[in-house]
C-alpha cells in the first residue's frame, strides 16, 4: 500500500503547482474575462451566458487590451476580432485567403447546400455574377416597392388596426413584422403570397410570460400555429401551412450547432435524435415546398407567362451556372442548387429585414425625441407633393422610392439602430493559410476567424464614449444628410466582394414600413421591457416585442 499512498501523496501536492500553471497560461486561466480549461476552452463560460451571448463577447474584448482576440472553444483556436482593420484585411484585401471555409460548410449545408451564402470559388462567383445583374435590374426595385407598399397598406395596417379594436392588452409587434416579412420576401423570391398577414386570419397576437407567437418550443417544433392561406399562388395548402415554421426552426437548430463540439450534433444527426431529428423534420417540409415551387415556375415560364420574382429572373439569366454541374438540361440550373440559390435569398431577406424594424420600433418607441424628428421629415415630404389621390380610407399615404431616398433622418435611425442591434451578429471566415493581421496577430492555416458586427457596433474605441446611446445624429452631417459609415467598422451588409447584393432593397423596406408605422400609429412599450435577444442566425426578441397601439392623435398633413 505504501507506493499507492506515495503516488496519492505526490498527486496533492502537484494539485497547487497545477493550478499556478493553468491560472497564468495565456491560454487558460489567463484568459481574460473567461477561464479556459483544458479539453473545454472557455465553452464553459459559453454556455453558462448563452442567454447573453452576445453581452459576453462584448465583456471579453472590453478586458482585451487589443479587439482581436484568440480564445479556445473546445479544443479549437478561434480567432475573434471587432478591428475595422482586421476585417478590411479579411473581407477585401486578402479575401481569397478567408472563404467560408470546409469548417463552417457542414453547419448550413443541410439547408443552404451550395446557395451564395455557403459556398467558395467558382461556384459563388458564378452564382454572384448573376446575382449582381438581377439586383441592379430597376424593374426589381420598382417590383419591391410596389409589394411592399401593398402588403403595408393591404394587410400589416389592416392587422394592427384589427388588433387594437379586437385584442385586449399587449400584442406582439415582432410576430405582425415576420409574418409581414415572410409574405413579401416569398412574393418577391417564389412568387408566391403565404397571405401570413391575412388580417381575417392572423393569429391573434397576444403576449404571455412565456412565449410569443414567433417561437420555437424547446423541441425544436413551432409553439404556435400560424394561418397561411395562398391568394394568387397555386400552391397546395398542405404545403405552404408551416414552411415559414419549418424554416425557423431549421435555422435556431443550426445555430445551436456552433454552441456544442462538432462530434456532439454530427452524433445525433447520424443517430436521428434529439434537435437533429427535429431539424430533419423541418427539411423535408422545406424541400417539399421549393421543389413544388421550381415546377411551377418552369411551367409558367414554358407557358410564356410573365413572371417578375427572382426565381424567374435567375432561370432566364443564369445559364453560365450550369457549367459546373454535370446536369446540363432544364432552365440552367439544376433543381437542387436553385432550391440552394433560394432559400439563401429567403434567410438573407426574412429575419435580417424583420430584424432591423423590430428593433428600430422598439428605440422608437422609448425615445419620443426621435419619433418627432421621424414625423418632422415624413411631414415636410408629404406636404411636397399633392395628397388629394394619396389617402384611401384609413390606410397611411404610400410613399415612392424618391420619397424613401430623401428620408435622410430616418435613414440615420435605421443604420443607428442596426448598430447596436445587427440582424446578423457575427459572421465566420477560415483562414486558407498562415497569415499575419495588421494588427501583429498570427493566424495559422485552418483557424476559424470570428468577426464580431455585435461588439464593433458597441466598441468605445470605435463610436466614442457615447457608443451605447441610441443617437442617430451620429450619422449625419451638418446639413442633415445621412453620411455612411465605412462598411469594415460598420459590416452590418458585409464588406468587399462579399458585400449585400440586397442592401438598398433592405432599407426601401424598413424604410417604408417603419415611415408608415410611425406616420399612423403609437406605439406603447410595457413598462421596465428589455428585450432577451436570441442566439441564431439573425438577432431577434426571444419573447417578441410586447406593445400596446393607438392611432395617433394628429396625422400629418
Amino acid at each position: 500500500m505504501e507506493p499507492f499512498y506515495g503516488v496519492l501523496c505526490v498527486g496533492v501536492c502537484a494539485l497547487p503547482l497545477l493550478y499556478l500553471v493553468w491560472k497564468h497560461h495565456p491560454r487558460y486561466g489567463a484568459t481574460p474575462g473567461a477561464p479556459s480549461f483544458p479539453l473545454l476552452g472557455i465553452l464553459p463560460s459559453m454556455l453558462r451566458n448563452k442567454h447573453r451571448f452576445y453581452e459576453f463577447t462584448c465583456d471579453l474584448f472590453d478586458l482585451s487590451p487589443s479587439l482581436t482576440r484568440s480564445v479556445t472553444v473546445g479544443r479549437t483556436v478561434v480567432l475573434w476580432t471587432a478591428d475595422p482593420q482586421v476585417v478590411h484585411h479579411i473581407l477585401k484585401s486578402h479575401f481569397l485567403d478567408y472563404p467560408k471555409g470546409p469548417n463552417f460548410y457542414p453547419f448550413f449545408a443541410d439547408l443552404l447546400g451550395n446557395g451564395i451564402f455557403n459556398c467558395d470559388g467558382a461556384l459563388w462567383r458564378l452564382q454572384r455574377k448573376v446575382a449582381s445583374h438581377v439586383f441592379t435590374s430597376n424593374s426589381l426595385r420598382d417590383f419591391v416597392v410596389a409589394i411592399a407598399d401593398a402588403e403595408i397598406g393591404g394587410r400589416l395596417l389592416p392587422a394592427l388596426d384589427s388588433a387594437q379594436h379586437n385584442l385586449d392588452g399587449c400584442i406582439d409587434l415582432q410576430a405582425f413584422v415576420m409574418h409581414y416579412t415572410f409574405d413579401t420576401i416569398c412574393q418577391l423570391t417564389f412568387g408566391t403570397d403565404p397571405a401570413c398577414l391575412e388580417s381575417s386570419k392572423v393569429k391573434k397576437a397576444h403576449v404571455d410570460a412565456n412565449s410569443a407567437p414567433w417561437t420555437t418550443s424547446d423541441d425544436g417544433h413551432a409553439s404556435h400555429d400560424i394561418p397561411m392561406h395562398r391568394t394568387y399562388a397555386k400552391v397546395p395548402d398542405h404545403l405552404i401551412q408551416g414552411f415559414v415554421h419549418a424554416f425557423q426552426v431549421a435555422l435556431q437548430i443550426i445555430a445551436e450547432r456552433f454552441l456544442v463540439p462538432n462530434f456532439v450534433w454530427k452524433l445525433k444527426s447520424s443517430l436521428k435524435i434529439g434537435s437533429e431529428r427535429g431539424l430533419m423534420d423541418a427539411l423535408k417540409v422545406v424541400r417539399e415546398f421549393t421543389s413544388f415551387v421550381i415546377e411551377q415556375s418552369k411551367r409558367d415560364l414554358a407557358s410564356g407567362k410573365g413572371r417578375k420574382d427572382l426565381l424567374a429572373r435567375f432561370m432566364l439569366l443564369s445559364t453560365d451556372l450550369a457549367e459546373v454541374s454535370d446536369e446540363q438540361e432544364g432552365l440552367s440550373i439544376p433543381d437542387a442548387l436553385m432550391k440552394d440559390i433560394l432559400l439563401s435569398f429567403i434567410l438573407a431577406g426574412h429575419g435580417t429585414v424583420a430584424s432591423g424594424i423590430t428593433f428600430t420600433m422598439w428605440l422608437l418607441s422609448i425615445h419620443s425625441r426621435v419619433v418627432s424628428k421621424v414625423l418632422e421629415e415624413i411631414n415636410g415630404i408629404l406636404k411636397r407633393r399633392d395628397l388629394n389621390h394619396v389617402f384611401e380610407g384609413s390606410k397611411v399615404a404610400s410613399f415612392t422610392y424618391d420619397e424613401v431616398r430623401e428620408m435622410h433622418y430616418l435613414q440615420a435611425v435605421l443604420s443607428e439602430s442596426m448598430r447596436l442591434y445587427p440582424p446578423v451578429p457575427l459572421d465566420v471566415k477560415y483562414a486558407a493559410q498562415d497569415d499575419v493581421f495588421p494588427d501583429g496577430t498570427q493566424v495559422s492555416e485552418g483557424c476559424q476567424v470570428t468577426y464580431n458586427v455585435f461588439a464593433m457596433g458597441r466598441a468605445a474605441r470605435l463610436w466614442g464614449e457615447d457608443c451605447l446611446e441610441f443617437r442617430p445624429e451620429r450619422w449625419l452631417d451638418e446639413s442633415g444628410l445621412f453620411v455612411p459609415a465605412s462598411p469594415f467598422k460598420y459590416p452590418v451588409f458585409q464588406a468587399g466582394p462579399r458585400i449585400c447584393l440586397g442592401r438598398d432593397f433592405a432599407f426601401i423596406q424598413m424604410k417604408l414600413v417603419v415611415a408608415s408605422l410611425v406616420r399612423d400609429l403609437e406605439f406603447v412599450v410595457q413598462p421596465g421591457f428589455k428585450p432577451n435577444l436570441s442566439y441564431g442566425v439573425n438577432m431577434i426578441m426571444v419573447n417578441g416585442l410586447p406593445v400596446t397601439i393607438k392611432k395617433r392623435r394628429a396625422p400629418l398633413c
